[in-house]
């Protein structure tokens, strides 16, 4: 006989609990980032699960990585400490869990949206959506329709402007939708100096502090890479595809976040963004064990590297991984970037989310007055940037031998 769950105590936010405790069709938790937003969505779906023990639901993230690291740990913690985990038949091959009732939770991502079609769902919680594609977001709300579920789709992210396409369908609340917008700060488990670093850091009322704090949707200004267009540039490579060449490029960081992008040329002289791995706060050997797997598994024949860490990079050569210096002249190579936009020579694959959110928020300085200064970008929304830059610029370095399928 499988035991009751154990009624525990939960503190949320007042916001947090109108997000739970909604009704409606699409439920959407706007928020700033740290605002609680996953923690809300793991236990907006073990709550689904519970009510509804018959039906499938869905949990869905932007990548893999996001899908372990946040959303599944957010999930089995909150599951154990309601008694539930021990009662789940867990295939982690397939990525579903079987509870109780026959139900199933299936895991999935955005990343590759194909693998949001076939289930009939009676719920969903969607993880961070303005990292996804509009596909896997239409994707998604076609697949509710099983009758013994609620047939209700929660959604959580962090808004990223308004051009993006999340604008339009998910900022206000209208029949059948209930946004709910949170402050970082309705976060009751942040310490105050988180919200004194983020001050200090993005800048009291500036569009990103505006954006990253208070979850804004913003109109941004000066876009270094207005050519981007998440239609024409987000992409799959052809599967037959032949590379001439693949490289790799590297922006350090520990409290921001640091980048390993994995770029691709192909016989036809386009670039692909193949892959990223992005996170804060991990020693440099982690990162140079990340950059050999990705080594291995891409053949990458070179890494370019921020300059500005020496010792980063002979850190990587002593874990055998071919390593050099990015050319970093910035505004060369935020031309060559952009003429690579301007005529869709470059393209970034959709599993990239990070590279994909910057091109659409990353700026150009403005003065006091509001006057863009199109020689220097804001050194916030660049850590997916600057890599990419270094790509681009690494292949007029670097001289591909031989052309192969991956």
């Amino acid at each position: 006989m499988v035991a009751a769950p154990r009624q525990i105590t939960i503190r949320a936010s007042a916001k947090q609990r109108r997000f739970l405790d909604s009704r409606a069709a699409t439920v959407v938790y706007q928020g700033g980032a740290r605002a609680g937003k996953t923690w809300a969505g793991a236990l907006k779906a073990l709550l689904l699960a519970q009510a509804y023990p018959h039906c499938r639901g869905m949990i869905v993230a932007p990548s893999y990585p996001m899908l372990r690291q946040a959303v599944v740990a957010e999930l089995t913690t909150l599951a154990d400490s309601m008694g539930l985990l021990h009662t789940w038949q867990w295939n982690k091959s397939d990525n579903e869990i079987t509870l109780p009732g026959g139900g199933r939770i299936l895991l999935r991502t955005a990343s590759n949206p194909g693998s949001l079609l076939g289930a009939t769902l009676g719920w969903a919680v969607g993880d961070e959506v303005a990292l996804w594609s509009r596909e896997a977001y239409n994707y998604l709300q076609g697949r509710l329709s099983d009758p013994q579920g609620p047939r209700q789709v929660a959604f959580t992210f962090t808004p990223k402007g308004t051009a993006h396409w999340t604008y339009s369908l998910l900022s206000q609340s209208r029949q059948g939708l209930e946004v709910i917008r949170a402050l970082n700060r309705d976060n009751p488990s942040l310490p105050e100096d988180y919200f004194e670093r983020i001050d200090r850091e993005l800048g009291v009322g500036s569009p990103i502090w505006r954006q990253e704090a208070l979850g804004e949707y913003v109109a941004f200004e000066g876009l270094v890479y207005p050519q981007f267009d998440d239609e024409r540039h987000v992409a799959e490579p052809p599967p037959d595809t032949v590379w001439a060449s693949v490289i790799g490029a590297v922006d350090w960081g520990w409290t921001n976040p640091g980048s390993l992008l994995v770029l691709g040329m192909d016989i036809e002289g386009r670039i692909w963004v193949l892959d990223e791995v992005y996170e804060t706060e991990q020693p440099v050997e982690w990162w140079a064990a990340e950059a050999a797997r990705l080594t291995r598994q891409y053949k990458v024949a070179q890494w370019f590297c921020d300059p500005s860490e020496p010792g980063n990079i002979a850190a990587f050569r002593r874990a055998g991984v071919p390593a050099t210096r990015a050319l970093n002249e910035v505004i060369p190579g935020i031309a060559a970037v952009a003429g690579r936009l301007q005529n869709d020579t470059l393209y970034v694959r959709s599993c990239c989310v990070h590279v994909v959110s910057e091109f659409g928020s990353y700026c150009w300085k403005q003065t006091r007055d509001g006057v863009v200064r199109a020689d220097q970008p804001e050194k916030v929304n660049d850590h997916a940037m600057d890599p990419v830059r270094y790509g681009v610029m690494g292949f007029l370095a670097h001289r591909p031998v031989e052309a192969y399928v991956l």
